[in-house]
């Protein structure tokens, strides 16, 4: 089923008062051919229904499944087969929305199928405001300034940004982007941003440094951003465009992958990306929401995820940043100054700032050792981080840069994610100390 058919609307009824006014000779032949015209079989009305109020889902195959297999399954369910990633023997399926439920037990009683799940809908999290500030207060909070002019940075790195796009023309921006994809739409390379949000993401993560203007990125040196289009100009998207931005992004060469996203639904389809990126060693980083809610949120909470809380200058949780098993740090979110589109700077506050500036970090420890396994880098990130709020708030801390970026120990670390996959943590920051001591909660 095509983009397009799934939001597709019935046209327009021809006024049935129009009759009245024609010639009573020509009534008869008007009513004649209304008559005809309504007579449509309730076959071609059922499906047109049906095509309006189709529901998506993703289908997980088992490994052994063939190909011929899948297709035979969906089928046989009564679904259609809209998109597939092969690597993951995943498919998207459209159902139908008055049988969704037979359909759906159909899938899930098939040999073949591992599991069936709904393809939610994920919210950018953290809007850009119109107000531009001066003073990017952040970036001394994380260490930065110790770090840039001192640190040198040898190798590179890249960041994948699943988002709106980005606006790689902004002038603070567009030597440090790369071309990418939009799986909204094949024939763009996702270098335009009709939202913003993308936008500002990349801006927090790798504005031009020392040139002169705006703003200064987290990563300062070494790192590109590369856009993944995966929301559209509404910042929302389905589960199955991210899970193949997910999928690309991990296929090309991605060192660390940014989802400022979030919705409380998990998705077992959705982790079985994030494993794969994981295991082509890309750091992935989510934003855990701005509800101010406990609630668990995905991808934050996904097994391999680095959720990211909301701090504010004083280090406190700002009321809107979601907590808890899902966040495994905190970073500064609350009024970031950034890069926006259609050039010049912006601000934004949300737990998508926070995610940015730890992909960021994440990055530019990437750059400075190469040799430096995803999950080596989550734990120089979460050893390092500083105290700040209780662990429920941040996790480990409050990501600290500077001293990530000059550790050298190479002990892994790898999120353990919320339920239904984990409990949280491990925390190995300083609330690990702080617990033995009894002086913080933790």
């Amino acid at each position: 089923m095509s983009r397009s058919a799934r939001h597709a609307r019935p046209s327009k009824p021809v006024a049935v008062g129009a009759i009245s006014a024609l010639p009573k000779r020509w009534v008869a032949l008007a009513v004649a051919f209304a008559i005809a015209v309504l007579y449509v079989p309730a076959a071609t009305l059922t499906g047109a229904i049906a095509s309006v109020n189709d529901v998506t889902y993703l289908v997980t195959f088992d490994a052994a499944a063939t190909s011929t297999d899948e297709a035979a399954a969906i089928a046989a369910a009564g679904a259609t087969d809209v998109d597939s990633i092969p690597q993951l023997h995943m498919h998207t399926v459209s159902v139908p929305g008055d049988n969704e439920t037979a359909v759906v037990d159909a899938l899930n009683a098939s040999s073949a199928v591992a599991s069936v799940a709904a393809d939610h809908t994920r919210v950018a999290e953290g809007t850009p405001d119109d107000t531009a500030y001066g003073d990017q207060w952040a970036l001394p909070k994380i260490g930065w300034d110790n770090a840039y002019g001192t640190v040198d940075i040898p190798g590179t790195a890249k960041v994948a940004v699943l988002d709106t796009g980005i606006d790689a023309s902004n002038q603070d921006l567009s030597s440090n982007v790369v071309a990418g994809t939009s799986v909204l739409d094949p024939t763009s390379d996702g270098t335009t941003d009709p939202n913003g949000h993308g936008t500002t993401m990349a801006g927090i993560i790798a504005a031009s440094t020392n040139n002169g203007q705006d703003v200064a990125g987290v990563a300062y040196s070494g790192v590109k951003v590369q856009p993944v289009t995966v929301l559209g100009a509404d910042g929302t998207g389905q589960d199955s465009d991210i899970i193949a931005g997910v999928v690309w992004a991990a296929d090309h060469g991605a060192d660390v992958i940014l989802m400022s996203f979030s919705n409380p639904g998990y998705s077992p389809a959705l982790q079985s990306a994030i494993d794969y990126a994981w295991s082509h060693g890309a750091v992935v980083v989510a934003a855990t929401g701005n509800d101010g809610s406990a609630t668990a949120h995905f991808p934050a909470g996904d097994r391999g995820v680095v959720g990211v809380s909301n701090t504010q200058q004083d280090d406190s949780l700002n009321p809107s940043s979601n907590y808890g098993d899902d966040t495994f740090l905190g970073a500064p979110g609350t009024d970031i100054v950034t890069t926006a589109a259609g050039g010049g700077t912006t601000s934004v506050t949300g737990t998508s700032a926070s995610a940015a500036i730890v992909a960021g970090t994440a990055a530019l420890l990437k750059a400075a050792d190469s040799s430096a396994s995803n999950g080596v880098i989550v734990g120089r990130l979460a050893r390092n981080a500083d105290p700040a709020g209780t662990a429920a708030q941040t996790g480990n801390g409050r990501v600290n840069l500077s001293r990530a970026l000059t550790d050298t120990a190479t002990d892994a670390v790898k999120p353990a994610g919320a339920a239904p996959v984990g409990s949280g943590g491990p925390l190995v920051g300083p609330y690990v100390i702080a617990a033995v001591k009894g002086d913080l909660e933790g």
